[in-house]
Parts: structure tokens; sequence; C-alpha cells
């Protein structure tokens, strides 16, 4: 059984352990005494403060109402670009072999966990999903504070860390029911029921104020924080060394810089490049870094290393905002960690901070990560409750939407109500299937 076999089989045996002591303590009434609600393995803190804060934060309405009011055309462009993404990754996962086995495409790199996912670093990445997670949720109460719908209370979502926040709405509010289920459950009409464009505006808070934070943090990072780094050393670096491969068998590590390979000059990228695609599997040739001579016996003529430019990932880091007017640029930057992976794992080894920066010494790519962090899981975070599938916000926002939109046309709420159901039912089963893929498929060569 293999190292990564063992591990699986230890987190899987703590997690089932964890879920009984839930299990039973949720029996006993333990939780519910202490404001704790079982969701099956995950666990949610609930705490019924912070009313009047929220209630102070939420005094300028007209602001509020405007600041979602513009977002909304926001959230379903992402709607639309999350959802052709997710189309175009069943497409691959059913035309294209898995790849590899290797750290970079095992499956818990789907998942958005600071620790678990490789290319999320553990401080910088628990900073911004906490931020991430406070600032959606908050905005979702701020808003039904906003519109005067009840916000019964806040809690936190935990499997061993925290894994996400929750804003308890009263849904009675902020969806309505109808007389019928009122009089068959004996309950009492709501005093306030949410208007369309008023639930909108609360459903789509979250999302808009991810995209926000992500907005600022990058205005920061590409503008005054990346023109402050300048290169140290030139060259072709070695980000990436693969486990199981030729490269990390021979021992080249992180951070070392090619100088040539079977005696031929490697100044650039592309060089790399070109001379390894002469070579075939089965091949031997030697590398040659700052640190040292590899001899490396190629498995289907690939080493298992992933390489960098220098001063051209600076150069082209600084430059992705100018492609923002295209798919690609936008592509590139929500695969910012993998495709600059190289250079923020060796900011400090390869670059130094300049002018006022210089003052804070290496602590200044500290900041330059953070913001980098911070920005990158808003954006993403938004762009995945933006898909059109419930319980994402995007599946209530779109639902919202169809139903006021049917029932414009056909002036039959009720049919409205089943249509607008169905086809987001429908686009949610089609969300699952390309997680569920991309899960598969990047599964496959661990399973067999």
């Amino acid at each position: 059984m293999s190292t990564t076999s063992k591990i699986i089989l230890i987190v899987l045996f703590i997690f089932i352990i964890r879920w009984i002591v839930i299990y039973l303590l949720d029996r006993k009434g333990f939780l519910e005494r202490h404001n704790i609600v079982a969701i099956g393995p995950i666990l949610m803190f609930k705490t019924y403060k912070g009313q009047n804060f929220l209630r102070k934060i939420a005094q300028p309405k007209r602001f509020w109402r405007g600041f979602a009011s513009i977002g909304i055309p926001i959230v379903f462009i992402a709607m639309i670009f999350m959802f052709i993404l997710f189309m175009r990754v069943i497409l691959i996962t059913f035309t294209q072999p898995p790849p590899p086995p290797n750290s970079l495409t095992s499956p818990r790199n789907i998942l958005l966990i600071p620790g678990l996912n490789t290319y999320i670093p553990l401080v910088e990445g628990i900073i911004g999903l906490i931020i991430t997670l406070v600032v959606h949720e908050f905005a979702h109460a701020i808003l039904a504070k906003v519109e005067d719908i009840k916000v019964k209370s806040l809690a936190l979502l935990t499997v061993i860390i925290p894994i996400g926040a929750a804003t308890e709405i009263d849904e009675d509010e902020l969806f309505g029911k109808s007389d019928k289920e009122i009089n068959e459950e004996k309950e009492v009409k709501p005093k306030k029921v949410a208007k369309s464009g008023e639930r909108i505006r609360i459903l789509s808070a979250g999302v808009i104020s991810n995209f926000f934070i992500a907005l600022i943090a990058f205005l920061l990072f590409f503008g005054p924080v990346l023109g402050s780094i300048a290169p140290i050393n030139e060259g072709v670096a070695v980000s990436y060394t693969m486990e199981g491969f030729p490269a990390a068998n021979a021992g080249i590590d992180n951070g070392e810089i090619i100088k040539s390979i079977n005696g031929q000059e490697i100044k650039t990228i592309n060089d790399f490049f070109v001379y390894m695609d002469s070579t075939a599997p089965g091949d031997t040739i030697t590398i040659v870094t700052d640190k040292g001579e590899y001899n490396i016996v190629l498995a289907e003529g690939y080493p298992g290393l992933l390489v960098y430019d220098i001063g051209g990932s600076l150069n082209s880091i600084k430059n992705l905002p100018k492609t923002l007017g295209t798919l690609d640029g936008w592509l590139a930057l929500y695969g910012l960690p993998l495709l600059y992976m190289g250079f923020l794992n060796n900011l400090a080894t390869f670059y130094v901070p300049v002018g006022l920066a210089s003052i804070f010494g290496s602590g200044f790519f500290w900041i330059a990560k953070i913001l980098l962090w911070i920005g990158w899981i808003n954006l993403v975070a938004g762009l995945f409750n933006s898909l059109p599938a419930t319980p994402l916000d995007g599946g209530y926002i779109l639902r919202e939407a169809l139903f006021k939109t049917f029932s414009k046309i056909t002036k039959n709420k009720e049919w409205a109500g089943r249509m607008s159901h169905t086809v987001v039912n429908f686009l949610g089963i089609l969300v699952f299937i390309s997680i569920l893929s991309a899960i598969l498929w990047q599964s496959w060569g661990y399973i067999y």
C-alpha cells in the first residue's frame, strides 16, 4: 500500500470516528444546548449576538441597495462564465485521457481548503478564506437588514477546520409561503415577505462583496506591489518537481536554476522546451543547475519538472491585467496559482523589493502573498457561488429571475414556479456531473 493510500485511510478513519462522536452528542442534546447544529459530519456553531451591529452597518440603505443592484449583472455574467467552464470540464473528462497521478493532479486540489490544496499555502490561505467567508455571509446579513428581513443568527461551519460560514435568514420572510402551506402547517403568516427585487439583492450580496474584495486586493497586488519587485537572477528555474518522476528521483529540488542540458546552454524557457521536444522515452539527459549535475533517464519523454522564466514570469504576471479583455485572460486569472506557482513559491529566492518596499525587506513578499490569496480566494469563491445550482447563491438567483420572467410572460405563477425549479434543477444536475467527472478523472490514476 502506498504512503498516499495509508494517509487517506487514516484521515478517513478519523473522519468516521469524529462523525460517530458528533452523532452521539447530538442524540443526547448536548449540541443543541450549546447552539450547535449537526449537519452530517459538519458542525454549525450559531450565535444570536451582533444584531445591533448589523442594524447600524445597514443604516445607509440607499448605498447598500445601489451597491447590490450594480453588482447583479456581474453575478449573471459570472454565472454564464462558470457554467460554460464547467461544461468544458465535462467535455475534457470524456474526450481526453486522465493525467498521470502526481501531487499537482491530486483530487484534493479541487477543494479550496488551505493545507489540503497543494497550491494554497496554509497561513495565507486561511487568512484569505476567513476574510472570504466573513465578507460573503455578512453581506447577506446586511442586505437582509436593509430590506427589513429577519436575520435569525450568524454561524460558522466546521469540519475540523472552518470550511464556511452561514447567515440564518428567516426563510418564510425571504421566500414567502403560499396560503395553502400556511394553513396546512398551521403557521402565522409572516409580517414581511421580500419582493422579487429585494430577494435577488439579498441573494446576490455575498457574491458581489467577494468580487469587490477581490478587486481591491488585485488592484493593490498587480499595481504598487508587483511594481516594487525586481528579479535578482535571470534564467530558467525549477518551480516544482513531481514526486515519483525522474527529476525528483535524481534529486533536483525546487528553486534550482537550469544552466544546460546535455551541454546545451539553457537561457530561456523556450530553449528548455525546444530541447525537451527533441528527446524520447528512455533517453538519458544530463541537467546542470546552479546546485549540481543530474543524470536522468526520461519516462515518457518527460523529466517531471515544472519550470518558469524568472524575469519573464514577473513581466507576464505584471501584464496579466491587460489581457482581461479576453476569455483567455480571465482563465489565466482563474488558474493563477497553477500558472504562476513557480513565481509565487520563489519570490524570496529570485526577487527583491525595490524602492520604498525595500524598507520591509523580505516581509514585503508576505504582504504580496496575502493580497494575492485574499484576491484569488474571494474571486474563486464568488465565481463558484455564481453557478446556477442550488444550494449555491447562483441557483436561487437564477430561479428567482426565471420565475419573475415566466410570470410576466404567462401570467401563471404556479406554472412559472414549476418551470423555474425544473430549469435550475436540470442545470444543477449538469454542474454536479461536471464536478463528479472532474474528481473521477483526476482520481483515475490513484484508483487503478
